[in-house]
């Protein structure tokens, strides 16, 4: 395939930082112990200088017609012309370019380290016709040999110096005596021309050298030529050699492959805390622990060249696809036409990274705003006392139900505003408590969706049912949607379930749900796998079908059977009438026993019928994974809010991040998107002791504080501020403020920790000890009075 160099996708190979001159010391020592120790190179160094001497034969090599033989390294001798030859793949060329000093021509600097490092020209009888074909391992300078003149022209020749020397002695009739100095002239003439001084060739052992007596002077430049051959700080290969190397690299990828390369990149950044288009190719290593997943295990045995140069082909896709191409795209489109754009760009979703989709859809929410400046929000009125000490005693109490009754009859347009950002945010309703005066709208209305979270997944609320696979100590404390027939206030319920969902997303409020991968697959529209979320949700059941599949004989199977009747009814009375046979019924995920066809407490399980059993206990736990009646309620009250045609760009984990965030704090984001007001610093004693103490807390410590601090269990895991505009806005509630504590100054440690929810604003005293930081820390968390006091 011919490709025009505007068609061959590059990338910045050269760290620009390395251009800044005036850089630390540290960095410099840092480079310089990296590379050299005394005067040898390390064998990292040495190995990769090694690589780029070569690369200068091989480019030869691969430009010439003939077939050649392997060149041994000690029989290499280069000279200028081969150094500064621009054949694909010279490495040495591009070496000496970025090593070479500024305003400096390359031809002069390669011609003062050829007479300082290079070594004279070996034996010319080694490299004489009939010494070349014993010695082709060896690479001279590629100067066209001078051959001798055709015979006819030598005659000439010949006749011609005859003429003129018998001219000569006719003008000049001298004696013998004064003609012999002339003669004596002649004789020295050609002594003269040997006094030339030798053409000097760069061996490895002087460019191992010159490189060390380099890295002396200035380290920068070595380390600058270095990442300019494609080498990283590893002295691994980062790109490639040149574009056939490129286009071999590519074939090798396929589609999983992609995929996996793509979640490994949304994880990354989301651990750098910066977007994909602002990683660098350089920055993409994988670690021995990044292999342990099973999502990018495909990625083992990948070169770090190729994955470098893959993630810079997604880097240009999602670029282009962010800016031009997926504004335009009618996504409505998916489910209707099957050949359509969107229905393609559905297929090849986990090649785009998630803070692409992202930008996407956060553009879409801005524009789909229905409620403006004009209208005041709806308020929703809430009594605390309903759910004292933290039983309730009725559904109807619940925060989930009185908020439900509340904005049944506020049209969902009124619901749906632009996304919350800055200091001030807007939300989709305020939150007011029955004989309690709260400060702001932020602090209480995140509290209500806590409030909220913590009453779906408790047993208030029958809208979940904890997983079955809980029961194997699976996916503990996970949740899956009620698989059963709903009434009409159910089903309203259900869709008040969904707005929030929506309501959460525009707000930009992680909730903290813990819900299975089966809810997000179908809030998405994807199909469940038959093996994979049957395992997930019900690991029982799903041994349970394996036993019937994998028997082996009709005596296996009576066995099997038999074992599963007498569990089946051990704990009936023994009066009860026996049954030796499994029949086609089984249990529901609610606990009650269903037939499993027409008939099916009359059909028994037999050698003939055992695989039909087995894929009818299977379709049973599917039908209940996918509970299409209330999902569709869920949807319908989520399109509600936002337009549901977004959620085909995402997976369902992508869709899980979006609406639940984290369940983990990062301690390091959080630190970088701290403010201290009032004349406090970073380097106070009490803010050192401050952040020590939250590094000794556990996460679920580290939570509690959280909700602390700004009433949210969670908090986002971005920031639009890893963009890198400098006048981007903070998603709420960042960003953290710590600020002295009110009132007249007192004996510190005998103080208490104070906030204001609203602002995220912890009022911190100079405590004089990381002990009492501690108790004092431990405390406000535990043992909080007034959790919305701002």
């Amino acid at each position: 395939m011919e490709l025009t160099n505007e068609e061959i996708l590059t990338a910045s190979s050269v760290n620009q930082s390395l251009f800044d001159t005036q850089g630390s010391s540290a960095l410099e020592d840092y480079f310089l112990d990296k590379s050299v120790r005394g005067d040898k190179l390390v064998p990292g160094a040495r190995d990769v200088l090694t690589d780029i001497f070569k690369s200068c034969v091989h480019s030869e090599q691969m430009l010439s017609l003939t077939p050649t033989k392997p060149v041994k390294v000690s029989d290499i001798y280069l000279s200028k012309e081969q150094i500064n030859a621009q054949t694909p793949g010279n490495l040495l060329h591009t070496f000496f370019t970025n090593v070479r000093p500024a305003k400096k021509v390359l031809e002069d600097q390669l011609t003062q380290i050829l007479r300082k490092y290079g070594t004279p020209k070996p034996n010319k009888n080694k490299y004489s016709k009939a010494g070349k074909e014993q010695h082709q391992g060896k690479v001279v300078s590629t100067k066209r040999p001078i051959t001798k003149p055709p015979t006819k022209e030598k005659s000439v020749l010949n006749s011609v110096r005859t003429a003129l020397s018998e001219k000569k002695t006719v003008l000049k009739p001298k004696s013998p005596e004064k003609s012999r100095p002339d003669e004596k002239d002649v004789e020295k003439s050609p002594a003269k021309k040997t006094e030339v001084p030798e053409e000097k060739y760069l061996t490895l052992e002087g460019f191992h050298k010159f490189a060390v007596d380099r890295a002396k002077q200035d380290i920068r430049s070595v380390w600058r030529a270095i990442l300019a051959c494609g080498y990283d700080l590893h002295f691994e290969r980062c790109t490639c050699i040149d574009t056939r190397h490129a286009q071999k690299a590519c074939r090798k990828w396929g589609l999983e492959m992609d995929v996996a390369l793509v979640q490994y990149i949304n994880r990354l950044c989301r651990h750098l805390a910066i977007t994909p288009a602002r990683l660098h190719p350089h920055e993409v290593y994988l670690d021995p622990s990044d292999i342990a997943d099973p999502r990018v295990a495909c990625l083992l045995n990948v070169p770090v060249e190729s994955l470098r140069l893959r993630f810079a082909l997604l880097q240009s896709l999602n670029n282009t696809l962010e800016s031009f191409f997926l504004p335009l795209v009618e996504l409505r489109q998916t489910q209707t036409y099957q050949n359509s754009i969107a229905a393609l760009l559905c297929e090849a979703k986990g090649l785009i990274f998630y803070d692409t989709k992202v930008t996407v859809m956060n553009r879409v929410l801005n524009a789909t705003v229905q409620r403006t400046a004009d209208h005041a929000a709806p308020e929703i009125t809430l009594d605390p006392l309903e759910i004292v000490g933290g039983e309730i005693r009725s559904s109807e109490n619940t925060y989930f139900c009185q908020a439900a009754r509340q904005l049944s009859c506020v049209p969902s347009s009124q619901l749906c505003v632009k996304l919350a950002s800055g200091g001030d945010p807007t939300y989709a309703f305020n939150i007011r408590f029955t004989g309690e005066e709260v400060h702001g709208t932020s602090g209480s209305f995140r509290h209500f969706l806590w409030q909220v979270c913590k009453e779906l997944q408790s047993s208030a609320l029958s809208l979940l049912l904890p997983c079955p696979s809980a029961a194997a100590n699976r996916n503990k404390g996970k949740y899956i949607l009620t698989p059963c027939p709903i009434s009409y206030a159910e089903e309203q319920l259900l869709h008040f379930f969904g707005q929030l969902l929506g309501i959460a997303i525009r707000a930009d409020v992680p909730l903290p749900l813990d819900l299975l991968g089966s809810f997000w697959k179908g809030l998405v529209g994807e199909s469940l796998d038959l093996e994979q979320d049957l395992q997930e949700a019900d690991v029982l059941t799903y041994n349970y079908v394996k036993k019937f599949e994998n028997v082996s004989d009709e005596t296996e199977l009576e066995a099997l059977c038999a074992e599963i009747s007498s569990q089946h009814h051990s704990g009936e009375s023994p009066d009860s009438p026996s049954r030796p046979y499994c029949t086609f019924t089984y249990i529901t995920m609610t606990g009650e026993e269903v037939e499993l066809c027409q008939g099916g407490r009359n059909l028994t399980v037999s050698w003939e019928n055992k695989d039909v059993y087995a894929r009818a206990v299977r379709s049973l736990r599917l039908r209940e994974l996918q509970n299409a009646e209330c999902m569709t309620a869920v949807r319908a009250g989520l399109s509600s809010i936002i337009p549901l045609q977004l959620l085909t760009m995402l997976i369902p984990i992508e869709m899980e991040l979006r609406t639940c965030g984290l369940p983990y704090i990062n301690l390091e984001f959080l630190k970088a998107h701290t403010m201290y007001q009032v004349g406090l610093m970073e380097t106070d004693q009490h803010i050192e002791f401050f952040w020590t103490a939250l590094e000794m807390f556990t996460q679920e410590e580290l939570c509690k504080f959280i909700k602390f601090a700004c009433n949210q269990e969670r908090i986002p895991f971005t920031c639009p501020c890893k963009d890198g505009g400098p006048d981007t806005a903070h998603v709420p509630p960042y960003p953290m403020k710590i600020a002295p504590p009110d009132g007249a100054a007192g004996q510190p440690d005998s103080r208490y920790i104070r906030v204001e929810t609203c602002m995220f604003m912890v009022k911190l005293p100079q405590y004089t000890s990381l002990d009492v930081m501690l108790e004092k820390l431990r405390y406000a968390i535990h043992y909080r009075e007034d959790p919305l006091s701002g």
